[in-house]
């Protein structure tokens, strides 16, 4: 303000300053025209020509208004309509994502009436349509948007959504696989993929997706977590039916599907070291070879990380020695987990896990004095429910009704033994399975012990009875090892 102030001040200093020197100037301007005769001082000649040609900058700019007033009415209404245009768009995604079909299929219409951007416009009224259970129109503004270069992956990722929410697994697939031909990097359109092509059971199509998703940067650890719990399910699920035990070709020309078969398995247990039915399957398929020494150091590695009876029973096989031979080996094994990354059983809770197998292979063995030593060297605090039967169960054999009491007492209130708990739901499972059988999510149940408080657990049977598939892991986890 103060600058304009001074310029103004300054400007008419200059205006009073060259009118008094065109006023003190001399001379006359002498006109003739025709019969006209005009004299008059030249001072006043310069100014009226000044106000004349300010007068002629004037009339043009008013003609030049005038002329362009129409066009500019009709900008300034364009733009008021394209404004609240974009402004019932804005309004309408936000009720779509506060979940109000009413107020977002309103506002498509709106956005429709006031705008001519039918990719953005269609993408609202198809979501709008969706939401209100009108998928007739939800399905033909998705196809709309697959019409134009720029939004086909939207539409075509619409059009999965729905077919899958309809239950039509092979449109939704067809739809996904072009959403991600169109964006080849697209970690959305893989998730898709790769959802629809394991619920179908296709291991090896939708392995490749999940190599997008993984490819994605700064993904979350809980993302990362479940991609790899992924990557070791799917290499799992490919290997089962060439190295399961329902497998019966021995054909030369299956080799190349066995090695591809071990490779999985290994690419299963350096992503998941804790996922124990790889390393499992892994071993019988050595065990059956007749590479028992390759199979103890895999059993033996995947003891030390995730202890387990099924694991322990491989070992018997796989160390082909006798009863006490076996639990000496596996109580050394055990003793061994105690100082792996711990300095004792009280710090690291896999080792007193491992010291509960040992012991109930050494009471099974009727080696008692070994079972309560190991027993004992488990912390109160780290003994689970079968810890502590374990214990009633000494305290019966030596005649001590107490001790027998209060291990039953404290049983009620031990931790609960690992199980198979999704991610998702967290519901305890026995066995694992493709699928959560609760809230059906693929590679969702990870090798955990629950909390005292969890939901309900799904039976087996009524897992087993979902898919035939879900029955062969159920009867590989629990089939012997070929050479125990």
């Amino acid at each position: 303000m103060l600058l304009r102030l001074i310029s103004l001040v300054i400007f008419l200093i200059l205006a009073a300053s060259l009118a008094n020197w065109l006023a003190s100037q001399p001379g006359y301007l002498r006109l003739e025209w025709l019969d006209w005769r005009m004299e008059i001082r030249t001072s006043l000649a310069v100014a009226i020509l000044f106000v004349l040609a300010l007068l002629l900058i004037f009339i043009d700019r008013l003609w030049r208004r005038l002329i362009l007033l129409p066009g500019w009415l009709g900008n300034r209404l364009r733009q008021r309509r394209a404004a609240a245009g974009h402004k019932a768009l804005a309004l309408g995604l936000m009720a779509v994502s506060a979940g109000e079909p009413g107020e977002a299929k309103r506002q498509a219409a709106r956005a429709k009436r006031l705008l001519d951007q039918p990719e953005l416009t269609d993408l609202l009224s198809a979501q709008a349509a969706h939401m209100t259970g009108d998928n007739l129109a939800a399905d033909r503004y998705f196809r709309l948007l697959t019409k134009t270069p720029d939004t086909a992956f939207l539409g075509y990722i619409g059009l999965a959504r729905m077919a899958r929410d309809d239950n039509r697994g092979d449109d939704a697939l067809i739809a996904a696989h072009q959403a991600l031909r169109l964006k080849p990097k697209s970690a959305m359109a893989a998730v898709q993929v790769l959802s629809l092509e394991a619920a179908e059971g296709n291991w090896a199509a939708a392995a490749p997706a999940l190599e997008v998703i993984i490819a994605q940067r700064d993904l979350p650890a809980a993302d990362v977590a479940a991609c790899n719990r992924q990557r070791a399910a799917l290499g799992y699920l490919q290997a089962l039916p060439i190295l399961g035990p329902t497998n019966d070709s021995n054909e030369a020309a299956a080799k190349h599907a066995v090695t591809n078969a071990t490779r999985q398995l290994q690419n299963a247990i350096s992503s998941a070291p804790n996922f124990w039915p790889a390393p499992l399957l892994l071993a019988d398929h050595y065990l059956s070879q007749g590479q028992n020494r390759k199979a103890a150091k895999l059993l033996e590695a995947a003891f030390l990380i995730a202890p387990h009876a099924g694991i322990a029973d491989a070992l018997k096989g796989a160390w082909n020695v006798n009863e006490g031979a076996y639990v000496a080996r596996l109580i050394k094994l055990a003793a061994q987990a105690s100082t792996n990354g711990a300095r004792d059983i009280g710090n690291n809770p896999i080792a007193g896990e491992a010291a509960t197998i040992a012991a109930a292979a050494a009471l099974a063995a009727g080696i008692e004095g070994e079972a309560r030593r190991l027993l004992d060297s488990i912390p109160d605090t780290q003994k689970d429910v079968k810890a502590w039967q374990m214990v009633a169960r000494l305290a019966e054999l030596a005649e001590n009704s107490a001790g027998a009491a209060l291990a039953l007492h404290a049983l009620g209130d031990a931790m609960r033994p690992r199980g198979w708990q999704c991610q998702t739901c967290h519901v305890m499972s026995a066995n694992w399975h493709s699928h959560c059988a609760n809230c059906d999510g693929f590679a969702t149940l990870e090798w955990l012990r629950p909390a005292h408080l969890t939901p309900l657990g799904i039976t087996d049977e009524k897992t087993d009875e979902k898919t035939d598939e879900n029955k062969k892991i159920a009867e590989t986890l629990a089939a012997p090892s070929p050479s125990s």
